[in-house]
């Protein structure tokens, strides 16, 4: 085919595609006309099976030119369908360039005010010391590390583009980020600084060479809008080791008998990792193959908040030390050289499993992209992901399932392990257990050299009647860091927790939490595979606790719809139960599962509250009054239907304002390692990923990272911030396992509950997110991906850390995530944001959605929403004028029952009005 024949075919296609484009919209028109809103809805599945179908056409076509020609068509399609989303974003970027020059002022590294620089010269410290104590010492044969001379070689090309944060909402802004070199020279450590330049130019260029390397300035959008950069996350690609010169090689020999290799991987929001990301590379194994041939000892730095395939380390022979750095942040690169070098002891213990293989965590079958067909055979549009491991996650499935005789061929480094730079003798003076509480007390010693911390962790394990509740071998019951040992001083800790915590919920009898009747052993141990000694307690008689203990309100299943008809791993018959992926079958569509979503009935009978009342009462008349005083009705009553609206369906990085009624307009923004808007030219301190913060072990230093980021928000003038964020590691290829804490429930409650109690003190209100169970990226927003797992899951663990948030944090905020529950939307689900958080935990706050933008949240309803006790919607990122879609899908609404949503949008309005009477706004 001649080129003119091919631009002839590509004129044609895109021409068939405009007007496919146009016929598409004149459809929609008069569906807005004619059609109820579930048949509108219907139709806008049927367009998104025609657009597939479409796809799936091109890619059938043999002809390459065509397929290409026909490419081009469906592009230029989709570009008229997001042009709204294009324009939106170029109108608020050039806002945002004409603004007054102070808005572009002040940077992640250079603050405007004095109150700025001061709260980030504090948070400097605190990340410095959450890096300090988060690193995880994994190997250290022959005592490798820290370094006896200081000169070493470094490669790879992590080492010259490390993995600071992740990408998405929490990312940070790698401006003003200390590179590795820079913190070696500045600990004096003597690199091969030709080693250094080779991988620099490569990773620059991807060119080898040995001129000088210099490390890049900001760029253009670094200096604009930091924070889009650092949205994007990407692992650094590995050089050939072929293209390592080899007299660079041999150079590097004679300068040490050390090298330092760093092994980088990245996660980002939208997207999850797959087993062989988490593997060594070809090149990364073959580089680490050749430098355990070349040095005599090894060191690798594990650049990584996903728990990686390590194997390779027991592998080659040279491989001595390794050192888990998470993701270091702004500053945490001075940790690590001080770490090398023995100013820094690690003190940090793993947060996850590390498994040889990945795929042995039963939870991966089921991650991934599954998506439901018709009986035909077509797509729907509509994904889900089974969670059949239940309640066996991370250790909980290894220590229950995994015999003794093969657990070091499956785990290599179990949850909970972290070596030293010293050696620390234990003794136990006690572990002691009655009907009201567990205690342990240890004497820790320091019997080493150098000063250390330590960490005492306590686990309990539950009697198990085969067919009863399921239960886990073991669960972490509590846990205690020693302050800084100096050689011979000792300290003796505490860890208790209440006997009622190692009760069970049962989903199928009592649908309560028990007690069970029988043994608990009680181990004090270094990790959760290394008992140092044991206890038994007897529990005489079996125990049901039918009501919340703080609010008294009766607990029973929420979520018996999301079970689904799904067989779920159980102790019983492991082999039967053992996950597996979806087979064809799985796939077909449930009976149902369409009409599941939501669809409004009016209420016959239902009142209208009243509406623009004179009651000549200001919002700072309700500062320091309960949520519940009387005042607030006689409030609410002045709210006109049009702020009502306003108030539930704009949201953002901002609630909106009433000046008349005295209502500041209040900010939100990103959390939880850094806090900065997308389309402001600021960021506060990045500290390291929160597994960094987790894998301190250390609650007070939780509660001063908090403290620290309230008060950065402060000085920006920030409300509230969108942290932390509480979901699990259920699987090692979670997108945003960076900025989730833990595969553990108990630690992720422990340290998220001290992060807000932080943040708050400062008046800054956490808002905790994505409630509940956002466990996966794939697929997770656009029509709402179907999570199907049991009650006793919901409860046991994704729920956990939510609730000691609320009752032991004092959570004011919550976000509520993508996902479904069973068949309905987190946002939009009574029994979660009303009968749960509310009622049951005792919840006093305002919630708001995630971010319904750019395609993302198609199954969102705002009337849904507040119905169900979200408040809220993120419905844009600019403050734009005009009502937005949220606000004129509530105006609809209210043409069509006027009593029932202003109803249930007057009990938003109160949520989100009682949340600003906490803010220093008022």
């Amino acid at each position: 085919m001649e080129r003119s024949e091919y631009r002839q075919l590509v004129r044609r296609h895109t021409a068939d595609a405009r007007q496919r484009h146009a016929d598409l919209r004149a459809r929609r028109r008069e569906r807005r006309a004619t059609l109820s809103r579930p048949e509108r809805a219907a139709a806008r599945r049927a367009d998104a099976r025609e657009i597939k179908d479409w796809k799936a056409e091109i890619r059938a076509v043999e002809s390459r030119r065509e397929r290409r020609a026909r490419k081009k068509g469906y592009k230029a399609f989709r570009r008229r369908e997001h042009r709204w989303m294009k324009l939106t974003a170029a109108g608020a970027v050039v806002a945002l360039l004409v603004a007054p020059f102070g808005l572009w002022y002040h940077t992640a590294t250079r603050p405007e005010t004095p109150a700025q620089a001061g709260t980030r010269a504090h948070s400097l410290q605190v990340a410095d010391q959450v890096m300090a104590e988060g690193m995880v010492l994994l190997e250290n044969e022959e005592d490798t590390l820290p370094f006896a001379e200081r000169a070493v070689s470094v490669f790879g090309v992590g080492a010259v583009t490390p993995v600071y944060g992740g990408g998405g909402a929490g990312g940070i802004s790698p401006v003003g980020a200390r590179s590795l070199f820079a913190a070696l020279d500045a600990e004096g450590i003597d690199y091969d600084e030709t080693v250094r330049d080779v991988y620099g130019n490569y990773a620059e260029s991807g060119e080898v060479s040995t001129e000088p390397y210099r490390e890049p300035g900001p760029d253009v959008l670094d200096t604009l809008l930091p924070a889009v950069k650092g949205f994007l996350a990407a692992s650094p690609r590995e050089m050939p080791v072929a293209d390592l010169p080899r007299d660079v090689l041999t150079r590097a020999r004679e300068h040490s008998d050390t090298a330092v290799y760093v092994l980088s991987r990245a996660g980002m929001e939208g997207m999850d990792l797959s087993p062989e990301d988490l593997r060594p590379t070809a090149e990364e194994r073959a580089t680490l193959e050749l430098l355990a041939a070349t040095f005599e000892h090894v060191v690798v730095l594990i650049n990584s908040a996903n728990a990686m395939e390590l194997g390779i380390l027991d592998e080659l022979e040279n491989v001595d030390a390794a050192l888990w750095l998470g993701g270091p942040g702004e500053i945490g690169m001075d940790a690590v050289a001080r770490a090398l070098t023995g100013r820094v002891n690690p003190s940090g213990r793993l947060t996850d499993t590390y498994a040889y293989d990945v795929r042995s965590h039963p939870a991966v079958a089921n991650t991934g992209d599954f998506e439901y067909v018709d009986a035909a055979g077509s797509p729907t549009g509509r994904y889900f992901t089974n969670h059949l491991e239940g309640i066996y996650v991370g250790y909980r499935y290894f220590e229950t399932f995994v015999e003794d005789d093969r657990y070091d061929d499956v785990v290599q480094y179990p949850f909970g392990h972290g070596l030293s730079y010293t050696d620390f003798e234990w003794r136990v003076e006690a572990i002691e257990a009655d009907t009201a509480e567990v205690s342990a007390r240890v004497t820790v010693a320091n019997t080493g050299d150098v000063p250390g911390k330590d960490v005492v962790q306590v686990y309990y394990d539950a009697p198990y009647t085969p067919g009863g509740i399921e239960k886990s071998a073991t669960v972490l019951g509590g846990y205690a860091k020693t302050g800084e040992l100096a050689p011979g001083e000792s300290e003796t800790v505490s860890v208790t927790f209440d006997t009622s915590d190692m009760a069970s919920y049962d989903d199928q009898e009592h649908r309560a939490w028990v007690l069970e009747a029988g043994d608990y052993e009680i181990r004090v141990a270094r990790h959760v595979h290394d008992t140092v000694r044991s206890a038994t307690y007897t529990q005489r008689d079996t125990v049901v606790h039918r009501t919340d203990p703080v609010t008294g309100t009766r607990v029973t299943n929420r979520f018996d719809d999301a079970r689904g008809d799904l067989t779920y791993l159980s102790r019983q018959d492991p082999e039967r139960t053992m996950p597996q992926a979806p087979a064809a079958d799985d796939l077909l569509l449930p009976d149902g599962l369409l009409e599941a979503d939501f669809e409004h009935v009016a209420a016959p009978s239902a009142v209208a509250p009243t509406t623009g009342a004179d009651r000549g009462i200001v919002l700072e008349d309700l500062e320091g009054k309960a949520i519940d005083d009387p005042l607030w009705d006689d409030f609410l009553d002045q709210l006109t239907e049009e702020e009502l609206v306003r108030l539930a369906g704009n949201g953002g990085y901002w609630s909106s304002g009433i000046d008349r009624l005295g209502v500041p307009r209040t900010t939100m923004y990103d959390g939880p390692a850094s806090i900065r808007s997308y389309l402001g030219h600021w960021a506060t301190v990045a500290f390291p990923t929160p597994v960094v913060l987790a894998a301190t072990w250390n609650d007070a230093l939780a509660r001063e990272v908090g403290g620290a980021m309230g008060a950065e928000a402060q000085a920006y003038e920030v409300d509230a911030v969108y942290a932390p964020s509480l979901d699990l590691h259920r699987t090692p290829l979670g997108g945003r396992n960076f900025e989730y804490f833990s595969e553990d429930p108990l630690l992720t409650a422990r340290i998220g509950a001290r992060y807000v109690a932080g943040l708050q003190s400062e008046g800054t209100i956490a808002v905790i997110k994505h409630f509940a169970g956002n466990v996966q990226e794939t697929n997770r927003a656009a029509m709402g991906l179907y999570v199907w797992t049991t009650e006793q899951a919901w409860r046991e663990l994704h729920l956990e850390p939510f609730e000691a948030a609320v009752k032991d944090g004092g959570a004011h905020g919550a976000m509520t995530a993508f996902n479904r529950i069973g068949t309905t939307w987190t946002g939009g689900s009574s029994a979660l944001l009303t009968d749960i958080l509310r009622s049951e935990w005792g919840f006093e706050g305002f919630v708001i959605t995630d971010a319904g933008v750019a395609g993302q949240g198609g199954h969102f309803d705002a009337l849904q929403a507040a119905r169900s006790g979200n408040d809220l919607m993120l419905g844009l990122l600019v403050d734009l004028p005009g009502d937005g879609a949220y606000e004129q899908e509530l105006k609809a609404y209210l043409d069509e029952d006027r009593a029932g949503t202003l109803t249930a949008l007057r009990e938003a309005a109160h949520h989100i009005l009682y949340y600003v009477t906490l803010t220093n706004r008022i």
